[in-house]
């Protein structure tokens, strides 16, 4: 099984990333009879693109020939290029990509089984927080 993991580092140990279309790295993990053989980390080209994000990373996954993704937030268009793709979504717990992973093994993350979007309301918008 080949995994994607959003993470904000390029190592097994780095922290979970909880967001997806602009995490900073994605580390590929091959594991095999329920061992972590070895990875990749890819950094993610798509977190500086100005708009679809979330479709650019998910292609990056399918192409990179992932079976299953585990990340925070997964928007709805790059929710539904995954679904194509065939590639399973779990959640995320706090903590590292080798956790996570280990966790996803041992059959304790939660399958995602439709979008999620980051929490909306607390920024400061386009007014900055000024009252006009």
């Amino acid at each position: 099984m080949r995994i994607a993991v959003a993470s904000t580092g390029e190592d097994l140990g780095a922290q979970i990333s909880p967001v997806f279309g602009r995490c900073s790295y994605f580390v590929f993990v091959n594991v095999d009879d329920g061992e972590i053989k070895d990875f990749k980390a890819l950094k993610n080209p798509a977190i500086s693109q100005s708009g679809g994000a979330g479709i650019k990373a998910a292609e990056i996954i399918a192409n990179e020939k992932a079976d299953v993704v585990i990340s925070g937030a997964v928007g709805p268009n790059a929710f539904e290029v995954l679904k194509q793709f065939g590639i399973k979504v779990h959640k995320i717990v706090t903590g590292t990509v080798e956790h996570n992973v280990e966790f996803l093994i041992d059959g304790k993350l939660e399958e995602i089984q439709g979008p999620e979007a980051m929490k909306t309301g607390r920024g400061m918008g386009r007014g900055m927080g000024q009252r006009r």
